[in-house]
């Protein structure tokens, strides 16, 4: 379990990831992620968050031959045509420029970066004549062992070349499967997706990352996301004051 406090203007907030469920005891002001409960409970707003998550109890092999056929082609191939440079150990630097450029192509905002997070980051990359097309940014919990995708993102220009485009495909199940291996090697057990949605099924591009997803062949896991009442009301008063 991850215990994160950070300040809210002259407010402590506490950010918990990984808890069995939420509890009022921790802080008023407190928000629990990715916890382990589907219930209800007095004094939270609760958000559902359905996961998939690979167990890293198994041999390499095994956790390669566990994925579809298909995800296994295109991981198969990439490493025979030994085209891309991975680093599962890349700066927080280098994620936050590949993902700002994503960010600024979709109107988002830039990645705000909560010092207090800085342990429980880890950056990998995927390059392709040496130069950045893929970032994977994780949550790291070395005591549930655990390690959660935050986000994923490719160079946009990139990803306007449909040849570039598929081998980019296949590069990013690289990355994830070189990632396992990666968090394998150290201990992890636990490799969740961040993610699986199963409330917009007819969005395109959502059905697009599920089917991405789905290709690993993870188990499916009802989670839940907990936001205590008085941190809510917060958020909105200043967000209808325009902070």
């Amino acid at each position: 379990m991850i215990r994160i406090e950070s300040k809210f203007d002259a407010i402590s907030v506490k950010t918990i990831y990984f808890a069995n469920r939420p509890t009022i005891w921790t802080n008023v002001f407190s928000t629990f992620r990715s916890t382990n409960s589907s219930e209800n409970f007095f004094f939270f707003n609760k958000s559902e968050l359905n996961t998939l998550i690979n167990s890293l109890n198994v041999s390499d092999n095994e956790l390669l031959n566990s994925f579809s056929k298909n995800t296994k082609y295109e991981i198969m191939r990439s490493l025979r045509d030994n085209q891309i440079e991975i680093d599962n150990r890349a700066s927080l630097e280098d994620f936050i420029f590949l993902y700002n450029r994503f960010a600024t192509e979709r109107g988002w905002k830039n990645f705000k970066l909560r010092p207090e997070m800085l342990h429980n980051y880890c950056v990998t990359t995927c390059k392709l004549n040496h130069k950045m097309v893929i970032a994977h940014l994780y949550i790291i919990d070395q005591i549930s062992k655990r390690v959660c995708l935050e986000a994923s993102v490719s160079d946009p220009e990139d990803m306007k070349d449909n040849t570039l485009k598929s081998l980019i495909g296949r590069s990013n199940r690289h990355l994830h499967y070189s990632d396992m291996l990666y968090f394998k090697r150290n201990g992890f057990e636990q490799y969740d997706f961040g993610g699986y949605d199963t409330f917009n099924t007819t969005d395109k591009k959502k059905s697009g990352i599920n089917l991405f997803k789905s290709g690993f062949n993870g188990v499916l896991v009802y989670e839940s996301n907990y936001v205590s009442y008085p941190l809510l009301v917060l958020l909105q008063v200043k967000k209808l004051l325009g902070f």
